[in-house]
């Protein structure tokens, strides 16, 4: 005895008419009963059913999880009490009469899933128990699934309106219990090999969607430019032009004429790619020098077109392994019911031919299980080859890109080379004008103190006049000796402090831009 969490819609039940009920079913028991929402809840004594202890490792991989675990494990266990020697125990209060046979193991098929929209299918499993007794006719199914189709589909399939009454099959005789028991398995057999090929058609549609512009990429060789062509095109060419036809060698269509007459190599997606590719532009030959791009475009291919295709694998590896534990399953259970067939229902021709249409009900499923399984082994084949393909054509953009970069470093090289001599040039001309002012300055120097002297002596301080004697008699006015020199020596002192001044100052800002300079290196 076990208890089981029960509950029923409240309406207009009282709670006290309630626990009456349940202590006449199943006697005097604290059924704790307790109202949640609109329902009364309460716990129930049940009778626990044996079942067999490898049908746990079924129910393990159920549950809530972030990510799948164990998620592909699967197989076949069953056990026979077919003979004297292996008879069970008998329990006629559970009409067992020992002569039987059960079983457990689990199916997955693919499911139309409305989580993602991006992804709108979802591989979920389905875990069974199934045991029948053979003189009694008693069967237990015990279907664990994560939603009600397995019981729609049965109650559709069998006409009764209460799966669980399918389990006392004693008055209906042995062919008709038969013929529900392998209904109900072709019901679930039936569930694993279905929308596999909608969902491969998927698979096969989002790998076209990633890699199909893969296959329209045209590489041509660029002919071979003269020297001086090169050189006079790149002397016109600017950082702006340089990025510019960057771009637009991964990103202009083939398909327009003029892209025959450019000498660039043209990488070029179909039209018809999914949303992770950026829409691509019409540059005409004609004009490329003309109008040019204010920003930049990101390239066709990217890394994320890699990890769009190796998600789109795994899905397809995951799918490979179902189909493959399916197929075992569905072997083994074929061959359980054909050995069993041959031993038990050989006296009756009607069940013999119940487990024949039943075998080949099974294979014609297995046929289409492996049609699905080559499909996938070729989508996987196919996954690879493009794979490779998109990875090869995102090295042969690595290449150009840094081809591009170094036509660009060797177009700088050739302004810096330029400006060299420009630098030279005038180097010389400068040396040669040093020259001049340096014979300049010591010419003018040689003459500046006799110009000075003259020009003094030209004053009235300084006087020389003939007397009557005829002799030269020199003057010299102190006064006015006194106030040339209290103004000259005033004014020289002070164009040197101004000078002497700008120059501290000039030389104290640049020390100081240099250590805050050094600093910010050193935390760099």
């Amino acid at each position: 005895m076990a208890w089981v969490e029960d509950r029923v819609p409240i309406y207009d039940l009282a709670q006290k008419d309630l626990e009456k009920w349940l202590k006449d079913k199943f006697g005097n028991w604290k059924f704790k009963v307790h109202k949640t929402n609109d329902e009364f809840v309460f716990l129930a004594p049940r009778k626990l059913t044996a079942v067999m202890p490898a049908f746990l490792d079924f129910i393990f991989p159920f549950g809530r999880q972030q990510y799948p675990q164990d998620f592909h494990f699967g197989a076949f266990n069953h056990e026979e009490c077919i003979t004297e020697h292996d008879r069970g125990p008998q329990i006629p209060e559970l009409k067992r009469s020992g002569y039987g046979f059960q079983m457990c193991y689990n199916l997955r098929s693919v499911e139309p899933s409305k989580n993602h929209e991006e992804w709108p299918w979802s591989i979920r499993q389905t875990a069974i128990y199934h045991s029948f007794d053979l003189d009694t006719l008693r069967a237990t199914w015990i279907i664990i699934k994560g939603n009600q189709l397995m019981k729609k589909r049965i109650t559709a399939t069998t006409g009764v309106d209460d799966p669980s009454t399918l389990a006392t099959l004693d008055t209906v005789g042995p062919v008709a219990a038969l013929e529900r028991t392998l209904a109900t398995q072709l019901i679930l057999c039936d569930w694993s090999g279905e929308n596999w090929r909608w969902f491969i058609n998927f698979l096969e549609e989002a790998l076209q969607n990633a890699t199909r512009h893969t296959l329209s990429v045209t590489v041509d060789k660029p002919p071979k430019k003269s020297p001086n062509a090169i050189k006079e095109k790149k002397a016109l060419r600017t950082t702006r032009r340089t990025f510019s036809h960057f771009n637009r060698i991964f990103s202009s269509p083939i398909s327009e004429k003029s892209q025959c007459e450019t000498p660039d190599v043209l990488i070029s997606p179909a039209s018809t790619f999914p949303p992770w590719t950026p829409d691509s532009r019409n540059y005409p030959a004609e004009e490329e020098e003309k109008h040019e791009p204010d920003e930049v475009e990101l390239p066709t291919f990217s890394f994320r077109d890699l990890q769009r295709i190796q998600f789109i694998e795994e899905k397809t590896n995951e799918t490979l392994l179902v189909l493959k534990v399916n197929l075992n399953v569905l072997a083994e259970l074929k061959e359980h019911y054909s050995s069993i067939g041959s031993q038990i229902y050989t006296y009756n021709e009607d069940c013999s031919g119940i487990v024949a249409r039943f075998i080949k009900r099974i294979s014609s499923i297995e046929k289409d299980v492996r049609m699905q399984l080559s499909r996938v082994k070729t989508l996987l084949r196919l996954l690879a080859d493009r794979k490779n393909l998109l990875y090869g054509i995102l090295q042969y953009q690595s290449m150009e890109a840094s081809k591009l970069l170094a036509e660009k470093s060797q177009h700088s090289t050739d302004n810096m080379e330029d400006m060299t001599k420009g630098m030279h040039k005038i180097a010389q001309k400068t040396q040669q004008e040093t020259v001049s002012m340096r014979i300049i300055t010591l010419v003018t120097l040689f003459f500046l103190p006799g110009t000075f002297i003259s020009t003094l002596m030209s004053t009235d301080i300084f006087k020389f006049e003939t007397g009557n004697s005829g002799k030269t008699q020199k003057f010299v006015q102190t006064g006015a000796l006194q106030l040339f020199m209290s103004i000259t020596i005033p004014l020289m002192v002070l164009t040197f402090g101004a000078w002497y001044g700008v120059y501290w100052w000039v030389n104290h800002r640049e020390k100081k831009k240099g250590r805050v300079n050094s600093a910010f290196i050193s935390r760099v």
